[in-house]
């Protein structure tokens, strides 16, 4: 067994007990604080095109934690979190890299959505939103950094064509702006926490990734001591960290290519 499997599954097992498993997400997200930052922290295994790991609790980056998290949540002791983690990454679970659900906007969150598991709260704090319009490109994207899966991809997808993928935002200056919204915002925190999907509209990446983006960070945002915190696996800070939300929405206010956010609640 390869080293990096061998050293991961003595770390799931002597952890298993004390895994939060079943409780809520500001439980289980705290169970991770100060852990790593990876980036592209999971695969599908040793031997795989992304031999990374299927499943890891030491390190994580920003949608591997929310997706650990979330699936620690949807998982009841006793039974196999790692499973319900695989359900939430990939089509139908199956563990193979064209079918994960690469894209947060064009395939991560329809496919949620197609599973009752999400519900887009965005337009419940009655601040005016905006609309992103980005033409992503899955083919180009295979073309340009996983070229060796391209042919699988084009056998699997073969009237894959590239799509214009629409959302509606909140921009950070519209919520900092209204603060109305920012008191909705902590009344819908006090339901539990809410995934806050970040926006970067038509965001061009083409240069090195052959694709266009929009969604490039994800994270909780949760309500504490009467403060919004925003909980993620967070490269500039190179852990799982907690950062107030309002510095962070000023700090980023006008931003050339960050614009805001969509608001989910993972149900």
């Amino acid at each position: 067994m390869p080293l990096i499997k061998e050293t991961l599954l003595t770390l799931l097992l002597s952890s298993a007990p004390a895994l939060p498993l079943g409780q809520n997400l500001e439980t289980i997200s705290a169970f991770f604080l100060d852990k790593k930052f990876k980036t592209d922290a999971l695969g599908e295994g040793p031997g795989q095109h992304d031999s990374d790991p299927l499943y890891r609790l030491d390190a994580f980056d920003c949608t591997t934690f929310v997706e650990t998290v979330w699936a620690m949540h949807r998982t009841t002791p006793g039974q196999d979190w790692t499973q319900t983690l695989q359900d939430i990454r990939y089509r139908n679970g199956q563990v193979h890299f064209t079918e994960r659900l690469h894209f947060i906007s064009l395939d991560w969150m329809p496919y949620q959505q197609s599973k009752g598991r999400v519900r887009d709260v965005t337009a419940d704090m009655g601040v005016p939103l905006q609309e992103s319009k980005t033409l992503i490109t899955r083919k180009g994207w295979y073309q340009k950094k996983h070229q060796a899966q391209l042919t699988d991809f084009t056998s699997r997808y073969p009237k894959d064509e590239p799509q214009r993928v629409q959302l509606k935002y909140l921009k950070f200056g519209e919520l900092l702006d209204h603060p109305a919204g920012l008191e909705k915002l902590k009344v819908e925190l006090k339901k539990g926490p809410l995934l806050a999907n970040f926006v970067r509209p038509n965001f061009d990446t083409v240069a090195s990734i052959g694709t266009h983006i929009d969604i490039s960070h994800q994270g909780f945002l949760l309500l504490k001591d009467g403060s919004i915190i925003l909980r993620h696996a967070s490269l500039s800070l190179l852990k799982v960290g907690d950062e107030d939300f309002l510095d962070y929405m000023k700090f980023y206010r006008h931003h050339p290519t960050l614009k805001g956010m969509q608001l989910i609640r993972l149900l």
